[in-house]
């Protein structure tokens, strides 16, 4: 008989292993193994942008170790941690669960000097894996594209402009979540295992210096967001990328709606205005 002392620490083991797919996916996205081979040590570093500076307090709190660094010139922020054993902890926690190429590679040179056997991911991930939001927290872009505005708004700059022309916008606008990488691979990986979204191929002109084909996994349908937005329900995003995800469905229903086509003035308008201003809150 399962006594409560015993299902407290299957809940704790279960959500520890949530945070480790999540980190997994966040480390695919913004994280690298830095390797020191004349010292043999190993240095882990994620990189975020200042509103997202929650994110790495997360990770500095759970691991107890680590230290947080402005970035000069960037609107960025870098979590650092050096010690050997938080190292083997992260590596025990990300084995087995990295799939971008690049981290893979660098994960094998870790473990190789860390003496650690290196685990392959699986091809398919569980439906309520914590990985894609780790993913999404790191490279996910969700925009709403205007595609026609008037003479005067288009001369509009800043976040302002791009409120003005999303409220004014009436038809000519457009929903769309995606993450891009040159690891098609890593794709495929997510479409395969949540059943959701397309794949597009943007080539790169040959012209470029070293030109890398980029591959967006893309969702546009109010289907696919539904499946996104209850994904998330189970594994919240820890960036302020939610803030957009939970508006995401509000965008279709006023759509749905007609409150964009209303007339200047009426309250389905103010409505529509009230959400586009909502939406760029973490602009700027």
């Amino acid at each position: 008989m399962i006594n409560n002392e015993m299902m407290y620490n299957i809940a704790m083991e279960s959500n520890n292993e949530k945070w480790s797919q999540w980190l997994a996916g966040l480390t695919d996205g913004d994280g690298c193994f830095y390797i020191n081979k004349k010292e043999k040590t190993v240095s882990f570093e994620i990189t975020t942008h200042i509103l997202d500076i929650r994110v790495l307090y997360n990770i500095k709190n759970k691991l107890k170790a680590g230290n947080l660094t402005l970035r000069s010139n960037s609107q960025s922020v870098r979590y650092r941690v050096k010690q050997k054993k938080v190292i083997f902890e992260i590596v025990k926690r990300v084995n087995g669960k990295l799939h971008d190429k690049y981290r893979i590679k660098q994960l094998k040179q870790v473990c190789e000097l860390l003496n650690l056997p290196y685990i392959n991911p699986p091809l398919i991930l569980g439906k309520n894996n914590a990985y894609l939001s780790g993913l999404i927290d790191s490279n996910g872009t969700l925009t709403i594209s205007v595609s026609k505005s008037s003479a005067e708004n288009s001369q509009k700059s800043g976040v302002e402009g791009r409120k003005i022309r999303l409220i004014n916008s009436k038809g000519y606008n457009q929903i769309t979540f995606k993450i891009t990488s040159v690891d098609l691979k890593k794709l495929n990986v997510i479409k395969d295992s949540y059943g959701f979204g397309s794949i597009y191929i943007e080539k790169v002109d040959p012209r470029n210096r070293n030109p890398k084909d980029q591959y967006h996994w893309i969702i546009r349908s109010f289907v696919d967001f539904q499946c996104i937005y209850e994904y998330l329900k189970i594994n919240p995003l820890k960036s302020t990328k939610m803030h957009r995800i939970r508006l995401s469905l509000l965008y279709f229903k006023y759509k749905d709606l007609g409150y964009h086509l209303k007339p200047l003035g009426s309250i389905e308008r103010k409505i529509w205005s009230k959400f586009c201003t909502s939406w760029f809150k973490y602009s700027f």
